[in-house]
């Protein structure tokens, strides 16, 4: 049936996608409007504090976390050696091989979502040193912190769970090389996202609201829209289930921005978990984590 979803039809479904994701979209914003999450200050004590480390160590594990995605996303950026992928070509409608290399290797939902993270640790990483130098910290840190935090680690579950549940395989079963899915860089952004992002939430006292989830769902529409404006001038969807002609478009986008939602409810679950008893919330954090990575490449039999 998902099969269904991802072939081209009679008619061409831009239009129902278009407007599936503006409604979604506006109503996003209406609730952002009406929630007024943005102007509720977090307490300071909540982004600065871990109740098992000093805020020294939690300052420098997210400078070091920081500086991790300022070189990952340089190194893709920079690297001259590049990387292949297989993109959708928007007029042949075919994936097919594209040697990529330069700033246009971070078009990809991959190295947004590690920009986010980025950002969201130097937030963070400010946040505590500012504090640690006695001097006040800014209130649109202080609004603006968890709410990164809570997005990032939504977006790493999608981005590590759509990688290790269908993008492999999927390259796999038409034949292609996914060796550079498993560069190491490939591996940092796949994988160590959530890992990362699972220890932060054990040893980090943020809070998260549940009104957070709009974060995410915006900040997926963005790269939607991205998506569409990278394809005009690339030539070509980076992953072929964005395109919005296609028979089950606004399906597929919709389940997306479902999961995406989903990917939030996990966060807070897990915010509840720790809080709640935190043995049990290693436990459950690690086999889900586990669950949703793939640090090893696939056996392929011809």
């Amino acid at each position: 049936m998902f099969n269904k979803l991802l072939i081209y039809g009679e008619r061409d479904r831009t239009l129902e996608t278009a407007l599936t994701t503006i409604f979604v979209l506006i109503a996003s914003l209406i609730f952002l409007y009406y929630s007024n999450i943005i102007f509720v200050t977090p307490d300071l004590n909540s982004l600065v504090k871990s109740s098992y480390f000093s805020e020294e160590v939690l300052a420098i594990f997210r400078s070091i976390c920081a500086l991790l995605s300022i070189f990952t996303l340089s190194w893709v950026a920079l690297d001259p050696k590049g990387s292949p992928d297989y993109p959708l070509y928007y007029v042949e409608k075919k994936n097919r091989k594209r040697d990529s290399s330069g700033i246009t290797r971070l078009a990809a939902f991959t190295m947004w979502h590690f920009g986010l993270f980025g950002i969201t640790f130097i937030i963070l990483a400010t946040i505590s040193w500012i504090n640690l130098s006695g001097n006040e910290v800014p209130k649109w840190m202080l609004i603006s912190g968890p709410i990164l935090f809570a997005s990032t680690y939504s977006c790493a579950i999608l981005v590590s769970s759509i990688v290790t549940y269908f993008i492999i395989d999927d390259q796999v079963s038409r034949g292609n090389d996914i060796d550079h899915l498993f560069y190491w860089y490939e591996i940092v952004m796949h994988n160590f996202n959530v890992i990362i992002l699972g220890i932060a939430l054990l040893i980090n006292n943020i809070d998260i609201d549940w009104k957070y989830f709009v974060f995410p769902i915006i900040f997926g529409i963005l790269y939607v829209g991205w998506a569409r404006i990278y394809a005009h001038f690339a030539g070509v969807y980076i992953y072929n289930f964005l395109d919005p002609r296609l028979n089950g478009g606004p399906i597929l986008h919709l389940i997306l921005l479902g999961m995406i939602t989903v990917s939030f409810a996990i966060v807070m679950l897990f915010r509840l978990i720790v809080d709640w008893n935190y043995p049990i919330a290693i436990i459950i954090i690690s086999i889900f984590t586990i669950s949703i990575i793939r640090i090893r490449k696939p056996e392929i039999r011809n």
